[in-house]
């Protein structure tokens, strides 16, 4: 099992030599390519490789070295905030008996799965919906993921309260996302310690609790994007400042990501 909590750069490094994550790449690099014949405008409004980006590296490995442990047999699986990635399709062709859905805020990205499934023979089921209010039963799912989405929302109670409803009783919750070093970008480690309390009203952390603290993110060892950059500039989604700058500007947002240094959170939950 690959390590959880916070994200170390020994785990990191481990990770990437790792076969799964060959694995993972390979299918990616073919998923590129296709996005690129079918949305040749789609690296204008997103990037153009989710795989090959700082903290889904690490992440993507980890949802699916998690998703393995529980994917016996049938069942029902969401992507709840998944923009369009290689992702679900790698997970159907690996696990063909389970329902893969994905859902995002996004009405446009209906037509993008409906031609990719089109395309590659497959039956990925995308429903536009605020993952704050999902339009499905209770205890639909016996697993939900949620990748580095939570940094972009500010209503985490109401969306972790969400998540638990449709997620049946003994299923999971495998969850990552962003945690902000030095409080500059979302989300603060106030807000990771608060965020990680809510779960614990629905969920019990697998294979254990896992604490978080100010003092874990001093530690040398954690792995940091101001560490990626060191090693990798090209894995930094903001490696041309600038024009990022003027980006932000034109939005009458305050341009901060120059002074971002961000690590990542993973996790399994069980819920109760």
């Amino acid at each position: 099992m690959i390590s959880h909590g916070l994200v170390k750069i020994k785990n990191y490094h481990e990770a990437v030599i790792s076969p799964l994550f060959s694995e993972l790449e390979s299918y990616s690099e073919n998923f590129t390519k296709l996005q690129k014949e079918l949305f040749p405008e789609f690296s204008k409004k997103w990037v153009k490789d989710s795989f090959h980006q700082w903290s889904r590296q690490y992440e993507y490995p980890f949802v699916a070295d998690a998703i393995s442990d529980f994917s016996s047999g049938k069942g029902r699986i969401l992507d709840a905030g998944s923009g369009i990635t290689f992702f679900p399709y790698y997970l159907i062709e690996k696990y063909p008996d389970r329902q893969i859905e994905c859902c995002d805020y996004d009405p446009k990205l209906k037509e993008q799965f409906e031609r990719v499934n089109s395309k590659l023979n497959s039956n990925i089921n995308y429903f536009q919906a605020d993952i704050g209010c999902i339009a499905k039963p209770d205890n639909y799912y016996d697993t939900v993921y949620c990748i580095s989405v939570l940094e972009h929302t500010d209503d985490y109670d109401g969306i972790l309260k969400e998540l638990a409803r449709i997620t049946q009783a003994g299923g999971h919750l495998v969850l990552t996302f962003d945690i902000s070093m030095d409080g500059s970008a979302d989300i603060s480690i106030k807000k990771a310690i608060d965020l990680l309390s809510v779960i614990e009203k629905y969920y019990i952390q697998v294979p254990g609790k896992i604490s978080l603290s100010r003092s874990d993110l001093k530690s040398s060892d954690v792995l940091t994007t101001n560490y990626i950059n060191t090693i990798n500039k090209d894995l930094i989604p903001w490696k041309y400042p600038y024009l990022m700058f003027f980006k932000s500007l034109s939005k009458g947002k305050l341009p901060n990501y120059l002074l971002r240094n961000l690590t990542c959170y993973c996790g399994v939950f069980k819920k109760k």
